[in-house]
């Protein structure tokens, strides 16, 4: 085992050691992993098993995650590992959360080579997704301080279930997050995602008053927490908590994994959910799971003017882990045209929370 393969955020229990990464907060006897399936115990101590291991990587646009509002049209280097604190029965990248990698084709890859590598690949950017990036967090930090200060800028895209103290630490080296609230209940996220929601909802919180560019989304699950009372206070939380111009992603669940057969949602249900988003009174809300539509445009919310428009209807690069997609339902968006003055609307002059440079 490398030595710098050690994690950090435990301590230890007699001859287990109790991780200290997440809500969850795993007792793991010897030799045994936690149920991220990547934090391991190893003579009493505690080791991120994929510290530098890369299962997949490629370019794609930045509004693929989806973040909208930050450095419109860039090119982000993805990359994802093993592993989730979350088990979401409806997860598109189920083969990286539950598979294990021993037997799987990967990459080794130090900080410094991963930050060379997107680099020449011509990226501004690297995002950390794929896998939930949080279980990977001793690289993600060391990483992503060795690409800022070579330029690029790091995105995390995240369920947002952490712990404060290593959540705090991960935030410190971030430019921009998208955090998945996955349903406005407890009793969702226990029966759907083997979570729960309060940490998610402060991880949201820490980002916003850190200043950190936050988007968020929701992805919906026909019959399951897509009710109009819930849809309605998630969006007054997000308007009160983080403010009316945070950008919110309503995202089509398709019947995938545990949730074959599960009725879909449709592009339809979520118009009618985009509509009661603004009648709550947010700015800026987008549908996911397609590329076409005014829906995927942002206009300013004085004027109505077009601020930025997006089209495209096919992936940048298809990525496949073991023979199967990954992704599958991000579509990318190929066309990104901004028409905005600086940071403010041309026609009437409103300042807009959408960054076009850092």
């Amino acid at each position: 085992m490398d030595p710098i393969s050690l994690a950090k955020w435990w301590e230890g229990e007699g001859d287990a050691v109790r991780c200290l990464l997440c809500p969850r907060t795993c007792l793991i006897e010897e030799g045994k992993l936690g149920f991220c399936l990547v934090r391991k115990n190893i003579g009493g101590s505690l080791f991120s098993t994929n510290y530098g291991i890369v299962s997949v990587s490629t370019i794609d646009n930045i509004e693929k995650k989806p973040i909208f509002h930050f450095l419109p049209g860039s090119k982000l280097y993805s990359v994802g590992s093993f592993g989730c604190n979350l088990r979401c029965l409806y997860c598109q990248n189920y083969p990286l959360v539950e598979g294990g990698f021993e037997a799987a084709p990967y990459r080794r890859l130090r900080p410094e080579d991963l930050v060379s590598e997107a680099i020449s690949r011509g990226a501004d950017g690297i995002a950390w997704t794929f896998n939930e990036p949080i279980v990977w967090s001793e690289y993600v930090i060391e990483t992503s301080r060795l690409a800022r200060k070579e330029g690029l800028y790091c995105m995390l895209n995240t369920n947002g279930y952490i712990n404060d103290s290593p959540r705090d630490e991960l935030l410190e080296v971030m430019d921009a997050i998208k955090v998945d609230i996955k349903g406005f209940s407890n009793r969702f996220y226990n029966e759907v995602c083997g979570g729960s929601l309060d940490p998610v909802l402060g991880a949201c919180k820490a980002a916003s008053e850190k200043g950190i560019h936050l988007e968020v989304a929701y992805p919906v699950v026909r019959g399951r927490n897509d009710s109009p009372g819930e849809i309605d206070r998630f969006c007054k939380w997000v308007r009160f908590n983080l403010g009316p111009e945070t950008p919110v992603h309503f995202i089509m669940v398709h019947s995938y994994h545990r949730f074959a057969g599960h009725p879909e949602t449709s592009l339809e249900d979520l118009e009618k959910i985009r509509l009661l988003g603004i009648q709550s009174g947010l700015n800026h809300v987008y549908v996911g799971g397609t590329t076409q539509g005014p829906a995927q445009n942002t206009y300013c919310p004085g004027c109505g003017e077009l601020l930025i428009s997006r089209a495209g209807d096919s992936d940048a690069e298809k990525v496949y882990f073991r023979d199967q997609q990954v992704s599958r339902f991000c579509p990318s968006h190929s066309a990104v045209r901004v028409m905005l003055s600086g940071r403010s609307c041309p026609r009437c002059g409103r300042i807009v929370n959408i960054k076009t440079k850092i």
